[in-house]
Parts: C-alpha cells; sequence; structure tokens
C-alpha cells in the first residue's frame, strides 16, 4: 500500500485519550461518516522495535481522484 495513512502512539493518545476520558456508556461514537462498522484492531508487530497496530473496518472504500 503506498501513501499509507498513520500516526504515533503519542499522537492518537492526544487526539484520542481526552475523549475516553469522558466518553460515557451511554454516548454513541461513529466512525467516517457514519458509514464505517469496526471489524477489529489488530497487532501487526514486529516482535522487536515500534509496534505496528492496524484498525480493521468492515467497510472498503475505493478512491478516485477528481
Amino acid at each position: 500500500m503506498s501513501n499509507m495513512k498513520t500516526m504515533s502512539g503519542a499522537e492518537f493518545r492526544h487526539f484520542f485519550e481526552p475523549l475516553l476520558r469522558e466518553l460515557k456508556d451511554t454516548d454513541e461514537v461513529f466512525f467516517g461518516s457514519g458509514d464505517l462498522s469496526v471489524y477489529r484492531p489488530k497487532d501487526r508487530g514486529p516482535i522487536e522495535g515500534p509496534r505496528l497496530v492496524q484498525i480493521e473496518f468492515n467497510e472498503t472504500y475505493t478512491i478516485t481522484s477528481g
């Protein structure tokens, strides 16, 4: 995959930690424009060094330019 969009663990925590701290059990969270559902988070390794964590969604998008 070229131009993979990633963020560091520090960036992820910066964006999501305050939200997760305040999130109530009755709050609703949606992904994308409300058209994505979470499939699973997956640890992609490696055994040593920085981990690669992938959050997979059920839907697949086709990106077109233009």
